[in-house]
């Protein structure tokens, strides 16, 4: 399968902002050492103080853009691994691609899929029976006094 060309932008939330700008030069090293993965440019924002009323803690933001080269199949993966907020591939403009490549992108999309409709619905039934157990009185809720 021939290489691809792609921009991607991850993003980070959390604080303290010393741990954010560390956190996602981490993040963005480890995609380098994937295997079939080259990166060909990088900028990582200093991070900034999310602002706004409805905030009551000290949150930061910053964002990696990275521009990389590596196979189709593992760009999915990536996907899945990093989840970036944005992707873009720039290189080949017309991708021409083996019906096995496409069956093996679809089949593992599919896979990760099928994990994440478990959990969710693992954490609705866990949710049902924790409020009927609530209502049933089974289980106090405790209100702290601000």
């Amino acid at each position: 399968m021939e290489k691809v060309r792609a921009i991607l932008m991850l993003e980070i939330l959390g604080k303290p902002k010393e741990h954010i700008k560390k956190t996602l030069a981490e993040i963005v090293k480890k995609l380098g050492e994937e295997k079939d993965v080259e990166i060909k440019e990088k900028k990582i924002a200093e991070p900034k103080k999310l602002e706004g009323e409805e905030i009551k803690q000290e949150l930061f933001t910053s964002f990696a853009e990275i521009e990389l080269e590596t196979s189709l199949n593992k760009l999915v993966a990536i996907c899945f691994g990093y989840m970036p907020s944005h992707l873009e591939i720039i290189y080949p403009e017309d991708l021409k691609i083996k019906n096995a490549d496409l069956n093996m992108m679809l089949n593992e999309l599919t896979r990760r899929l099928h994990q994440y409709d478990e959990l969710a619905k693992g954490m609705i039934i866990e949710r049902q029976i924790l409020a009927k157990k609530i209502k049933d009185g089974e289980i106090k809720i405790v209100k702290d006094k601000e």
